[in-house]
């Protein structure tokens, strides 16, 4: 098998790294940074694969070998994929399973690659466990930072590791993919839209059973609220709170369901993430000025907020919804 076929995209970072094990021109630091979703972790798996293939000859990695089989099913003594602890990776972790795993030497391979998922996620602390790691590794130690967002690591770690961008997923090749899935018409529309270019995201509503009922739920309150009468809004924040663990989901599709009727206000063009419910899209942006569909979309960043900080929940959707509800211009 060629290396990094099954991954989708980031045409770029493959034909990079390909060159880079055929020529013996790897690095010792690399930080792997993009959005959710869009193949960051499982190319740097492949990416160990191939550099600690046993194959000497024909299309590399072979999954075959014993170093590849490892790999595959997470045992390979020289490749250690770390976690994140709770919200943040712990300094205990970075010393324990960083630093003191890449001064021994391999066991079984040339190399010892170390994969930090979710790097950004480490502290100030943490990070500067690993720098002298990072500044002066041992021959044989790779390291692979995973992050979504570059700002959070030192600039003293960006420094000394080469950053390798992975892209969203181009529309076409999203395409294909739902296709292969038996998804098409409006429905691949919407889940490519929902997408934002990352396979991972699809996967994700694919496999939550949830996802796409609580979206439709989410446009039902909007309709009820419009018509609503004061005793039928306070039934609707009654029936929201009830529903605690999904408040922020349908605040979030509240944004996103603004934000269409801006872009149906300003362009009138398709380009939305509620395509099934263009109809009901021209309806609101009709009836909605400018600024009240902007006043709109504050208003439910800021009731984000306070469910994210556990202000009571009650009061942050009664006072939503009375706001949405006024009719100011």
């Amino acid at each position: 098998m060629e290396a990094f076929e099954k991954i989708i995209g980031n045409e770029d970072a493959k034909t990079y790294f390909k060159k880079a094990v055929r020529e013996n021109q790897l690095s010792h630091g690399y930080i792997f940074e993009g959005a959710y979703g869009v193949g960051k972790n499982t190319f740097a798996t492949e990416l160990a694969k191939l550099i600690l293939c046993e194959q000497k000859e024909g299309d590399r990695p072979c999954n075959q070998c014993k170093s590849c089989s490892m790999i595959n099913a997470g045992t390979h003594p020289d490749v250690i994929q770390i976690e994140k602890d709770t919200k943040v990776t712990k300094v205990e972790t970075i010393r324990e399973n960083i630093v003191r795993e890449m001064d021994i030497k391999p066991y079984q391979s040339d190399y010892k690659i170390i994969i930090v998922k979710a790097a950004d996620s480490m502290s100030v602390q943490g990070q500067n466990a690993i720098l002298k790691t990072i500044e002066e590794p041992p021959s044989y130690g790779i390291i692979i930072l995973v992050c979504e967002n570059l700002s959070s690591l030192l600039p003293t770690i960006k420094s000394r590791c080469i950053v390798v961008r992975f892209n969203p997923i181009q529309k076409e090749q999203m395409r294909d993919y739902l296709q292969r899935k038996g998804i098409t018409g409006i429905q691949q529309e919407v889940l490519e839209k929902l997408s934002n270019g990352s396979i991972g995201v699809i996967n994700d509503i694919l496999e939550d059973e949830t996802y796409l009922e609580i979206r439709k739920q989410s446009i039902n309150y909007l309709d009820r609220l419009e018509k609503a009468q004061i005793m039928e809004l306070y039934e609707i924040v009654k029936e929201m709170t009830e529903d605690k663990e999904n408040i922020e989901r349908i605040l979030e599709f509240w944004l996103l369901w603004y934000r269409d009727i801006a872009v149906v206000k300003a362009t009138n063009n398709d380009d939305v993430y509620y395509k099934d419910y263009q109809q009901q899209l021209l309806d609101m942006s009709s009836k909605l000025t400018y600024n009240k569909v902007s006043q709109n979309i504050e208003f439910i960043k800021s009731a984000i907020l306070d469910v994210r900080q556990n202000i009571y929940s009650t009061f942050v959707i009664e006072n939503l919804l009375l706001k949405l509800k006024e009719r100011k211009k």
